[in-house]
């Protein structure tokens, strides 16, 4: 057994201390002396105070000694030709860095690859490289060679344009070569946007210590559009108040500011910050696309003039990483005052409306006139009291495709969110949002095809048919929408998986999610040969050309930008399983602890085992077994499985668990709301038997019996309290690993770990008890606390 797994199975008393791995300098600690500075004689955030506001590209220097001569010789000098030559559009004249700034404006996106690699390496190897702006006739031995065919001699001399053509737009490659016995690096790509990727991805391998030498890397994103929702005044766990929902000095908490009062009414865009472009760097570390500013229960405000001219600075700062922005919308806003003279009337207000399409229009083109490369509009339509077409006599077709025909002669995208559950249409809220778009879907056409959406439309849909909990079945429209672009929404801020408090790494919920087999058939009934999730979305399963994957943001204005160290995991790991969702989860929390806290491999391990098992901990404790929303009202926090006065039914925790003195679950089987017939046939009969659904789903599907027997051999009431005073144990044992590494993180960054595990324990151990103490009521039975 390893040193990590004894300290995190709980052999190493607490307090007991790691010794430094092999080859492990004392960087790793923080102690020891300053890194070496980033571009412009900027520091490398180093040292016991450091906040994490670098997230994961802190480029450490290497500590392994003879790892880091192998590396000073492979990576001597850094070729970016013709870096200034394309420089993206800036529509802002004014767009400047707040004083005092670490970071600076980019005007190319090779320009931004050139200094994240001098940044990288500098950090990394420890000393400055040299940059040349051209081999000349001559590459030089350990040159890192970055471009595309049109930027680069280098690149046009060492890399075939076949092997080029197949990358697409976002892909790249990494390749070792030589000439007599110089050896050197190329990071070729079609475009400068895959160019930065590959430059990410280079750096990444020296960050987490593996080998340069004989590399042949191809890579291309599996999904086409990979963007963030960004929610800047709901769900935001990432403020830099006490409480990690708010602001100080006036700011709102959110990442960007717009409307900043006070002492930071000065720093308000077009004012670039440096959290921005931290933001930025990421966001293109992993390979992110776009992202959707505001939050979809939409203000108004981000369609006035003064709002779009910030937003135009926004994009000029982020578009040199290839991040593009959209807006979310009311469907509404056309009869706002606000845009008087220029508003609509409720009888205007119909989505087949010319006068409705014509204010839509107009709109984007005011929008595009500042932001070219605009993506379109993000839309949550009556869900939640947000207004739609419904309210005028119209459907979500209807409405998405009003919006849609407005948008499409300036190349934008539509993206209809599918989060409906208006309770006339069913009484189970799980089957509303099928029964309401899967007809529109299957809608013959005059030409003989069917579907309604428009091809710019996506529709929206999250991962499962309830609300992001911490596990649920997949939603039954994947796979169902065969004739309709469909976007997974995967929501990477912790709303019910623990917030800013929780420990809780979402990487293997999501690889859950996107490796279920849908089981989908063809139109004569034939199960599809590429027919998970994943294969869904990126539309292998299907023949969709046009693929989207969402992810509601996780970013604030926290020195470390997401509230919780642990949390920027969450965000590397969500771009990463975007570019590619096959990848393995335990693999992308490997890469992240070495590039965010240590390369020592005792830590790596230790802090992967632990990261691993915290999402199956978290619904141990919270809602085991297919137990679902029993969260209290509003919060979405804490544990409340006895509240039923919320003004909706589908609100109250109690319409969700069913408890009762037989057992516990919800219904939905053939007998019960028939939810599973939503479901392709072989999922309908796997979930449709108390028999066959998995363990883990259970309560999604089946009104449980406290005495039904379980794969464990005990009956379900004791494996439910087995699960969730395991769950709690789960988190002690994070606490007393993260406590015996005192000595191998940096002062800061542990303590304030620390303090939120001795919470996380706390609240898992109040989700245990109130839950458990609740269910009794009903089953009348003993609590086997140790079972």
């Amino acid at each position: 057994m390893t040193l990590s797994r004894r300290i995190f199975m709980g052999a190493v008393a607490a307090g007991a201390t790691l010794g430094p791995g092999a080859g492990e300098a004392a960087w790793a600690t923080g102690r020891d002396g300053e890194a070496a500075g980033a571009p412009g004689g900027l520091p490398v955030p180093q040292g016991d105070g450091y906040d994490g506001s670098a997230l994961w590209l802190r480029y450490a220097p290497v500590g392994d000694r003879d790892l880091l001569r192998r590396y000073r010789e492979q990576v001597t000098t850094v070729i970016v030709e013709n870096a200034d030559r394309n420089k993206v559009y800036r529509h802002t004249p004014d767009l400047s860095m707040a004083p005092g700034s670490a970071e600076r404006l980019m005007e190319s996106t090779l320009e931004a690859a050139r200094e994240e690699l001098v940044r990288g390496l500098r950090g990394l190897l420890g000393r400055p490289v040299r940059v040349s702006q051209g081999p000349g006739n001559r590459i030089p031995d350990g040159a890192v060679i970055v471009g595309t065919r049109d930027s680069s001699w280098a690149v046009r001399r060492s890399v075939p344009a076949e092997d080029l053509a197949s990358l697409g737009t976002d892909g790249f490659l990494i390749r070792s070569l030589s000439e007599g016995r110089r050896r050197f690096t190329v990071i070729a790509a079609p475009t400068e946007v895959g160019a930065l990727y590959g430059t990410f991805a280079f750096l990444r391998r020296i960050q987490t210590h593996k080998p340069l030498g004989e590399l042949d890397i191809s890579e291309s994103p599996r999904v086409a559009n990979r963007h963030l929702n960004y929610w800047d005044t709901e769900r935001l766990y990432a403020g830099n108040d006490a409480s990690g929902t708010g602001g100080l000095d006036g700011e709102n908490g959110a990442i960007f500011n717009f409307a900043a009062t006070g002492d930071s009414a000065g720093l308000n865009l077009p004012l670039v910050l440096d959290r921005y472009l931290v933001a930025a760097r990421a966001m293109a570390s992993v390979g992110i696309t776009g992202i959707t500013i505001n939050n979809v229960n939409a203000d108004n405000a981000y369609l006035t003039p003064e709002y779009i001219a910030r937003e135009a600075a926004l994009a000029d700062a982020l578009r040199p990483y290839g991040i593009r922005i959209a807006l979310s919308i009311r469907y509404a806003a056309p009869t706002d005052p606000r845009f008087a003279p220029d508003t609509l009337t409720e009888e205007q207000m119909a989505p087949v409306s010319p006068d409705f399409q014509a204010w839509w229009n107009r709109k984007a083109r005011q929008l595009q006139e500042s932001i070219p490369d605009f993506i379109g509009f993000t839309v949550k339509a009556n869900s939640e009291g947000q207004p739609g077409p419904q309210d005028f006599g119209y459907d979500h077709g209807d409405g998405a495709n009003g919006m849609a025909v407005a948008v499409a002669p300036l190349g934008m995208t539509i993206y209809w969110r599918t989060f409906v559950y208006n309770p006339d249409v069913d009484s189970d809220r799980l089957k509303r949002a099928y029964l309401e778009f899967g007809s529109i879907d299957d809608e013959p056409r005059p030409d003989g095809t069917r579907g309604r959406f428009l091809d710019n439309v996506f529709l929206q849909t999250k991962n499962g048919p309830l609300d992001f909990q911490a596990r649920e079945p997949i939603h039954p429209m994947f796979g169902r929408m065969e004739n309709t672009n469909q976007a997974i929404e995967l929501q990477v801020t912790q709303e019910y998986t623990g917030q800013s408090t929780m420990l809780c790494f979402l990487a293997p919920m999501w690889e859950e999610v996107l490796k279920t087999d849908t089981h989908a058939t063809d139109g004569e009934g034939r199960p599809l040969e590429r027919s998970l999730v994943g294969n869904v979305v990126d539309g292998t399963a299907q023949g969709h050309s046009a693929t989207s994957i969402v992810g509601v943001a996780n970013l604030g204005n926290a020195d470390n930008l997401t509230g919780h160290h642990f949390s920027q995991a969450n965000l590397f790991a969500f771009g990463r399983q975007a570019w590619d969702w096959t990848l393995d989860s335990a693999g992308i929390a490997d890469d992240w602890v070495r590039m965010t806290w240590s390369n020592s491999r005792d830590v790596v391990d230790t802090l992967v085992t632990m990261m691993m098992g915290s999402w199956e901990a978290l619904v141990s404790y919270q809602t085991p077994l297919g137990i679902a929303h029993q969260f209290q009202a509003n919060v979405h926090y804490g544990p409340g499985p006895s509240e039923s006065d919320l003004p909706r039914e589908d609100w109250n925790p109690v319409y969700y668990n069913q408890a009762d003195s037989v057992g516990l679950g919800y219904d939905r089987s053939p007998t019960g709301s028939d939810l599973t017939a939503q479901y392709f046939p072989a999922l309908q009969a796997r979930y449709g038997s108390i028999d066959t659904v998995p363990e883990n789903l259970m309560m999604w599907f089946h009104h449980v019996p406290w005495d039904h027997p379980m794969s464990s051999g005990r009956i379900f009431w004791d494996e439910l309290v087995h699960h969730y005073y395991a769950g709690v144990r789960y988190v002690s044992g994070m606490r007393e690993t993260w406590d015996a590494l005192e000595r191998e993180i940096d002062a800061r960054r542990f303590s304030e770990v620390r303090a939120k595990l001795a919470q996380h324990e706390i609240d898992a151990a109040d989700w245990r008890d109130t839950c458990v103490t609740y269910w009794q009521r009903f089953s009348g039975r003993e609590i086997h606390a140790d079972d």
